[in-house]
C-alpha cells in the first residue's frame, strides 16, 4: 500500500497551516483510493497550546497516511543548514504527492555533502530541491517557478496570499535572480537563502 506524509509546523503552540495540509491529504487521498471518506485531520492531532508542553520552539509534528492515518509523531524541529545546490536533470524524477518513501533522492543526495542539496530540472524549466519549493529574487519580486514538482502548503499560501509571484523558470534564466530561498512547510522565505552564486552543475 502508497504511504504518504505530511509534515506540519507547530510553532508557539500551534499548528500552522493546517487547512492546506488537510486539504492535500484528502486530495492525495482521493487520487489513490477509492470511496475513502473525508479525513478531518485536526480529530487526529494531538493538543497543543501556548501555555502547554509546546509552548516554546519549533516542532514537527510528522503524519504518516494511506487510506487512514497510520500514525502521528512530534519532534524538535532541527533546520538543516544548506550551503549549496548542485543543478541536476530530473526529466526521469516523478515527486507529485509527497510520498513517505524517498528513495528516490536519498540515492542521489548521497552522493553531495552534508550542507548541499538538489535543484531539479525538468525538460529544462526548474522546480523544488529534494525537500522544499524555492523562490528566486529578481531584486525586486520574489519569483516560483510554475514548473514545480510538488505543490507544496506554503508555495500554495504565499501564492494565495500574493506574497510571492508564479512564472516559468528555465534553467537558462538563473543569471537573473539575485538569490533563491527554499520553502516548505517548516522554512519561511528568507530563513534558507542563497546566492545564485551558490548554484552549481
Amino acid at each position: 500500500m502508497s504511504l504518504f506524509i505530511e509534515t506540519i509546523k507547530i510553532e508557539n503552540g500551534e499548528y500552522r497551516l493546517l487547512g492546506y495540509h488537510n486539504r492535500r491529504l484528502n486530495e492525495t487521498v482521493s487520487s489513490f483510493f477509492e470511496t475513502v471518506p473525508e479525513i478531518d485531520l485536526r480529530t487526529f492531532l494531538p493538543a497543543v497550546s501556548p501555555t502547554g508542553g509546546y509552548r516554546s520552539g519549533i516542532y514537527k509534528c510528522r503524519v504518516i497516511y494511506g487510506k487512514k492515518i497510520e500514525s502521528v509523531d512530534i519532534a524538535p524541529y532541527k533546520k538543516r543548514e544548506i550551503k549549496s545546490l548542485k543543478i541536476i536533470n530530473g526529466d526521469n524524477i516523478d515527486y507529485s504527492f509527497k510520498k513517505a518513501d524517498r528513495a528516490l533522492f536519498t540515492d542521489i543526495l548521497k552522493r553531495l555533502g552534508k550542507d548541499e542539496d538538489i535543484l531539479i530540472v525538468k525538460k529544462g524549466f526548474i522546480t523544488d530541491t529534494s525537500f522544499s519549493n524555492v523562490i528566486f529574487f529578481d531584486g525586486r519580486d520574489w519569483i516560483t517557478p510554475s514548473s514545480y514538482l510538488l505543490n507544496g502548503v506554503k508555495r500554495r499560501f504565499l501564492l494565495d496570499g500574493k506574497k510571492i509571484k508564479e512564472a516559468q523558470i528555465r534553467a537558462n534564466d538563473l543569471g537573473g535572480f539575485e538569490k533563491i530561498s527554499l520553502i516548505n512547510a517548516m522554512l519561511e522565505p528568507g530563513e534558507t537563502s542563497l546566492d545564485i552564486s551558490g548554484l552549481f552543475f
